[in-house]
Formats: structure tokens, C-alpha cells, sequence
């Protein structure tokens, strides 16, 4: 490691050892001891000390069962934390980071980043609903996020490639965010907050059980004025390079659930508009024209039945989606001389899409269990049209549809009471390239109790999108590609989980990932580029991760995570691309369990990319984060204040070659203020 990243780590290990330590003594001095393992059979551990997920093979099984390396995030630590979205969450979770260019927040996980793709290869699922749309396949985690994080209950952190089960999208993961119900609830919930940036925040959420059934309604209002000062030296010669009230951000967004014996129907929507300040695309720096409005919904219904040994699924599900890009640009050669001074161009695309899928999984034998099922979409509108809003202006109408099908099934085979096989596989057949076939295989092995080893192979692809399939935008330099094939990514896995008693456990992993027929960007022409598959890439890396949790109410997690990632085309180091990341997490009560304190550190190393023909860097970064939270020290009533990037370090993130900024500055110290009400 260079000095810098040392001057990172130690700092980090140490505060968790001093805590760790201090925390175990004062716990050991005011709780019983733990149960010594040896007493234990191993249905004792896994029920006593385990998280149990379902997103992993999509039927309820121990962490320390599923074929993949899971972390599971609870509504506590979301409230401990102060985490206001999951791009927060992912901040903090092992092995992933975030890049925000000040319009969407873009996911990195294993050293793989490309801000700007929209977050196409993490398949994001609320209560098993697929939010990623049909357009861009986007999974959104900032403020557009169709969930207040209120209503979050838990989310599962699945890594790997999941489209043995899910298909396309579950490239390098999945993300499964369960909502609360209205049991959980049992009333009316108020609460709000504000903070700085003139941000603030709204809701109000009702949910009541009821003889065989429940329901939960909830309404949520977001507005921030953002950074109205951010400087951008490249602009200088506008408004001396200062994007002033260009950064507002709002949003609403509207969520219902409601289940009687076996059927659950639930409905969301949300819409948000963020204006855009960094002039991306060559747009005119400092226009409050341009911005970008996201407006995503659903409706679910689903039936849940366990019958006679066998367990019955079966969803069908209405979808919409629509984005509206409004990008204000100056008249320019090329433009018809009629067209003013400056305009709008705009991007209108709709989509909407409607399916249905079942699945069926039974224990056929004592120590076998199947799985199988189907899934169809049937993209019936998908608009993709480009115009520019100036009367007798260039227009471009883009109208296609598109419909899939899958089958897939599973086998989880109990070999050994020490050991169980897991192998699965899914067929997906698309009208616009044919077929996929994504097979995962995983080897589960616990010699003793407490201790467990997993074998992992998966292969996934990630189908070409509409979006890069058809955009077409002659007049700013965009072509379509029809001839687009899925990308595919191999993945082997190794994983080491180590369950000490009921207070601390450990988790190492070491992973190769190779991604072939990668979509990015190509010159076709002097002045027009299209998507290409001209990429391949090549990752080795290794996590590992310690976290505990003491009956006092004390709970500490730290995690380092090193990738090696590198173009095989070019062999050169991947773009985007940290290699080091370390995070740590604490939270210790001061009273009573009522009031605690949650702090959390985060740390990236430098990234390094290409931009306008030249190797740049953004700098690595060590951010702390802090929160105090109360729980019922008044009935009903919880607050919590937190302050972000407390220290105010300068951070940067990378910006994609759509910017005329090689790295876009983030928000320096912000915090806020936030309050609940139950009654």
C-alpha cells in the first residue's frame, strides 16, 4: 500500500480494536455469557444467530445456506445511521460505492463503475417487484426511488450474478428491498425533516391489521434547494463559473399495500425533477431549462400458497415509466437559421409494460428441494422520440415494443448434513437478439458449527437496453446499433464465513469476474458515436469484513475490499475503477437504549480515467459521518439529528466524458434534522 492508503487503514482498525475490546468488557461485565458452541447442533446456530434471506433462491432460507454472499440491512440501522437513501446504504456496505454527478447516483461494486450507464447491471427489487424500468433498465437509488426509506423494513444485499433466478439486470447483484406492512405499523405515523440546502421532507403513513389481513398507505414530499453556489472553473466565462439555483431537487411519491389471506396487491409511484448544473451534453452553463424529470409506478398483485409440501408464487404486474430530459442548448451551425438564439431539446420517452410470473417449490425428497417457474414482459409501448422545441423544429419519432419470456429452475440437495449442493439455470428468449442461458452452481460446505465454506460459479448477462438499442439523435450526434448482444460476466467465488457465539461474526471472499461483449461508446462517424460491444474486463479481488452485536445495544462492522480491474482489450487499469475500499460502522447506545450514536467512516482510494484524451484522477477520500438518535423518550416520539461529511472534506467524484468537468466536487459538511410522531 502507498502511505496514503496506510494513513487510511490503520486509523480504521484501530478505532474498531479500541471499541471492539471496550465494548466486549463492558458487555461481558453486564450480560450473561455467551452459550458455548459445542452445546449447539447446528439448527440451534443458524436459528439463533443468523439473518434468514429469500432473495437468494427465492424461498426463505439462513444466510449461512444461500449460494451467495448476503448482507442484510435492517430499518434500525437505517435509522442509527441517518441514511436517507439507498445510495447512503450502499455507501456503507461492503464492497460497493457510489458516484453522483449531481443528477443520478451510480452504483460501483468489485471495481466496476461506469457513471452514466444508470445502474444497469444491479437488478433492483421492491417486495420481489422489479423497479429497473424498461427503457434504460435503470435501478434508481437517490431521491428517485420509488420507497421513502421510512417504509424500508429491511433490504438484502445479494453479490454475484443472480440471472439463474432473475435474468437480465442481476449482473453483479441484487438488491431486495422488502417495505414494512401495516402490522408493523398499527396506526398513524407523522413525521419530518429539514436540514441544509433548505431541504426538507414530509410524511404520513397509516397501517392497521385486521382479522386475515392488513393494509399500510403512506404519502412522502421531498424539496431541496440543493448547493445554489456550486463552481465549476471551466465556466468561467459565464456568471464568473458559478451555477447559481441550479441544483434544486424534488420529489413525491405515493405507496399502498394491502394483503387479504393469500393474495398481496401493491401499488407505488413516484415522480421527481432535479435540475441539472454541471452543463452536460454541451447544454448552456447555468440554465435553469435544463433538467430532468423521472416519473416511475406499478401495480402487483400477488398470490402466496403453501400447500400438501409445496410452496406456490404467482405475481402479475402492470408498469409505467416516463423521463423527460429538457437540455437547453445555443443556436449552432448546423441548426436551421429560423431556430433562436437558444432553445430546448427534449427527450420524451415512455414505456409501459405489463407481465406475469409463476413459480412452484416443493421438498420432493427429505434431502432434495426444487424450484422452478416462468416469467413473460411484454413491453407493449416503449417511445423513445427526440425533438427540438422551436415551432417547425427537428423531430425524431422512435416507437418500438418488445416481449420476453424465461423459464428457469433449481435444486438445493442436502448431500451431507454438512454439506449441500445448490445448481440452477434460466432460459430467457428476447424478440430483438434470441436467447440467453445463465447457469449458477454453488458447493455449501459446514464442517463444524459456526463454520461455513461456498464454492460459487454463476454466469449472467445483461440484455442490450432500449435505450441503447434504439436512441437516435442524428442531430446532436447519437445512432442506433439493432445488432447489439448481451454482455455476459463469469464469476468464481470463494467464501469464508466465521460465527463466533452470538456476538461477532466474520466473512472473507475472493472473486474473479470475466465481463465479455461490454456496451460503451464508439465512433462511427466524424460526428456521431454509438453503442458498441467492444470491451472485455478482467477482476480479481478479495473482501473481507468483521461485525458484532452485543445484547447492550453496541453493534460495530468493518469491512476492506481490494479489486484489481483492467481493460482486456487494452490491458490497461479499468476507468472508474478504486482499488481500495474500507468502511466502519458503529453504533453504541448512551441511554438506555434509547439514545444512541451512530457514526460511520468511509473510505475510497483514487480512481483514474480517460477524459477528453487525457489520464486524470479523482482522489481518494475519507469521509465521516455521524447521527444521534432517540426512541421513545416521549411515547410515539423518535428524533434524530446528523451531520455528513462532518469533517467538510473536499471530495470529488469522476465525470464521464458527457462533461465538459473532468470531476464533479461533492457536497461539503450538511446536515439534518429529522422527526417522527406515532399515534
Amino acid at each position: 500500500m502507498t502511505r496514503n492508503r496506510c494513513r487510511l487503514l490503520l486509523p480504521l482498525a484501530g478505532l474498531l480494536l479500541s471499541l471492539i475490546c471496550g465494548t466486549a468488557r463492558a458487555d461481558d461485565a453486564a450480560e450473561p455469557p455467551a452459550p458455548d458452541l459445542g452445546a449447539l447442533d447446528l439448527e440451534q446456530l443458524t436459528n439463533l444467530k443468523v439473518e434468514k434471506v429469500y432473495g437468494v433462491s427465492k424461498f426463505e432460507q439462513v444466510v449461512t445456506e444461500a449460494p451467495a454472499s448476503v448482507t442484510v440491512v435492517t430499518s434500525d440501522e437505517i435509522r442509527h445511521y441517518g441514511w436517507r437513501t439507498l445510495a447512503d446504504v450502499l455507501k456503507a456496505t461492503r464492497g460497493f460505492f457510489v458516484t453522483y454527478d449531481r443528477n443520478y447516483s451510480y452504483i460501483g461494486t468489485r471495481g466496476f463503475n461506469r457513471p452514466g450507464d444508470y445502474n444497469t447491471r444491479v437488478l433492483l427489487l421492491l417486495d420481489g417487484h422489479q423497479i429497473n424500468d424498461v427503457i434504460y433498465e435503470s435501478a434508481a437509488i437517490g431521491t428517485e426511488f420509488i420507497l421513502d426509506m421510512a417504509l424500508v423494513d429491511r433490504i438484502e444485499i445479494i453479490r454475484g450474478p443472480s440471472s439463474s433466478l432473475y435474468g437480465a439486470g442481476a449482473f453483479f447483484g441484487v438488491l431486495n428491498v422488502i417495505s414494512k406492512s401495516g402490522k408493523q405499523l398499527d396506526g398513524v405515523e407523522a413525521a419530518g425533516s429539514f436540514g441544509s440546502q433548505k431541504s426538507g421532507s414530509g410524511r404520513l403513513t397509516f397501517g392497521k391489521a385486521f382479522n386475515g389481513g392488513e393494509f399500510l398507505v403512506s404519502g412522502s414530499r421531498y424539496v431541496s434547494r440543493g448547493d445554489d453556489h456550486l463552481f465549476y472553473p471551466e465556466f468561467t466565462a459565464v456568471n464568473n463559473g458559478i451555477a447559481e439555483n441550479m441544483d434544486r431537487d424534488r420529489s413525491y411519491s405515493l405507496f399502498a399495500s394491502g394483503h387479504l389471506r393469500d393474495f398481496t396487491l401493491t401499488g407505488a409511484l413516484v415522480s421527481r425533477d432535479k435540475r441539472i448544473p454541471t452543463a452536460s451534453f454541451g447544454t448552456i452553463f447555468d440554465d435553469p431549462r435544463t433538467k430532468s424529470t423521472d416519473r416511475r409506478s406499478f401495480l402487483d398483485l400477488k398470490y402466496d400458497k403453501a400447500f400438501e409440501g409445496t410452496s406456490v408464487t404467482a405475481r402479475l404486474f402492470y408498469d409505467e415509466y416516463r423521463f423527460i430530459g429538457d437540455f437547453a442548448y445555443e443556436r449552432g451551425a448546423e441548426d436551421p437559421t429560423f431556430y433562436p438564439a437558444t432553445y430546448v431539446n427534449r427527450d420524451d420517452h415512455l414505456a409501459r409494460w405489463w407481465g406475469g410470473e409463476a413459480q412452484a417449490s416443493r421438498q420432493v425428497l427429505p434431502r432434495l428441494q426444487l424450484t422452478g417457474g416462468a416469467r413473460f414482459r411484454d413491453s407493449f409501448q416503449l417511445e423513445l422520440p427526440n425533438v427540438d422545441l422551436v415551432p417547425g423544429g427537428h423531430s425524431v419519432e422512435n416507437d418500438h415494443s418488445d416481449l420476453f419470456w424465461a423459464l428457469f429452475g433449481q435444486a438445493e440437495l442436502r448431500i451431507l448434513d454438512e454439506l449441500i449442493l445448490n445448481a440452477g439455470v434460466r432460459y430467457d428468449h428476447y424478440e430483438t437478439f434470441g436467447g440467453a442461458t445463465s447457469p449458477r452452481l454453488a458447493l455449501i460446505y459446514t464442517p463444524v458449527e459456526g463454520t461455513v465454506f461456498k464454492l460459487i460459479y454463476g454466469k449472467a448477462f445483461r440484455a442490450p437496453n432500449a435505450y441503447e438499442l434504439y436512441y437516435n439523435d442524428v442531430f446532436n450526434g447519437y445512432a442506433t446499433n439493432p445488432s447489439l448482444r448481451p454482455e455476459t460476466v463469469r464469476t468464481y467465488e470463494a467464501i469464508w464465513e466465521q460465527y463466533y457465539g452470538d456476538v461477532v461474526r466474520t466473512s472473507a471472499s475472493l472473486f474473479y469476474n470475466k465481463i465479455d461483449n461490454l456496451i460503451s461508446y464508439e465512433d462511427v462517424s466524424a460526428t456521431q458515436v454509438a453503442f458498441a460491444n467492444i470491451e472485455r474486463v478482467k477482476a480479481l479481488g478479495g473482501e473481507f469484513e468483521v461485525e458484532g452485536q452485543w445484547n447492550s445495544g453496541f453493534a460495530a462492522r468493518a469491512s476492506y475490499s481490494f479489486v484489481s480491474a483492467h481493460n482486456d482489450v487494452t490491458d490497461q487499469r479499468l476507468d472508474y475503477s478504486p482499488r481500495h475500499l474500507a468502511k466502519l460502522n458503529v453504533t453504541a447506545p448512551l441511554y438506555r437504549k434509547k439514545l444512541f450514536a451512530g457514526v460511520e467512516l468511509q473510505g475510497v482510494s483514487r480512481r483514474d480515467f480517460t477524459h477528453s484524451d487525457a489520464q486524470v484522477a479523482a482522489g481518494g477520500y475519507a469521509v465521516a459521518n455521524a447521527t444521534l438518535f432517540s426512541t421513545a423518550l416521549l411515547p410515539g416520539l423518535e428524533t434524530s439529528v446528523s451531520v455528513y461529511n462532518l469533517l467538510d472534506r473536499r471530495i470529488v467524484d469522476p465525470a464521464t466524458t458527457d462533461h465538459v468537468q473532468s470531476v464533479i466536487p461533492q457536497d461539503g459538511r450538511t446536515y439534518r434534522l429529522q422527526v417522527s410522531y406515532r399515534f
